[in-house]
């Protein structure tokens, strides 16, 4: 990471995955939002999904995986994320669906777990192309979607 020379709040840049078990790593910064995020960090959260989405794209990679960014040492509210991500990621997908065939949301947390489980149906009904056959979301120290 220190070779990328920091990154700034809602931006992303690629790295080769090293020893980890991708290839490519996409880093990114949140914003910190302590309390009822503002409408810049918002966008700022938005902005690293949509940023983090054209590198993959960029790089032809066709599987992503994101966690949930900004909710744990950053504060920002898990409810409040999740609204963000899932509308981000629906509306990167009707642009750009053949771009990926796999985007995955890593919940390391029961409470993300079950916030998904809620407000995922309404982003990606079941029978839209968008969506894919639903699945268990949450296993603990694991990463599904």
């Amino acid at each position: 990471c220190r070779s990328l020379n920091g990154c700034e709040i809602g931006k992303a840049k690629i790295s080769c995955g090293y020893r980890l078990p991708a290839k490519f790593v996409i880093h990114t910064v949140g914003p910190i939002a302590q309390g009822d995020p503002s409408p810049a960090q918002q966008t700022d959260l938005s902005n690293c999904y949509k940023n983090s989405l054209k590198l993959a794209a960029e790089n032809k990679l066709r599987t992503v995986a994101f966690p949930c960014i900004s909710t744990g040492v950053f504060g920002y509210p898990n409810d409040a994320a999740a609204e963000i991500v899932l509308n981000t990621l629906h509306q990167w997908l009707e642009e750009n669906k053949e771009k990926v065939d796999r985007l995955i949301i890593c919940v390391f947390l029961e409470k993300d777990d079950e916030i998904y489980k809620e407000k995922m149906p309404r982003f990606f009904p079941v029978g839209e192309s968008l969506a894919a056959p639903p699945r268990r979301l949450f296993q603990k120290g694991g990463c599904f979607c």
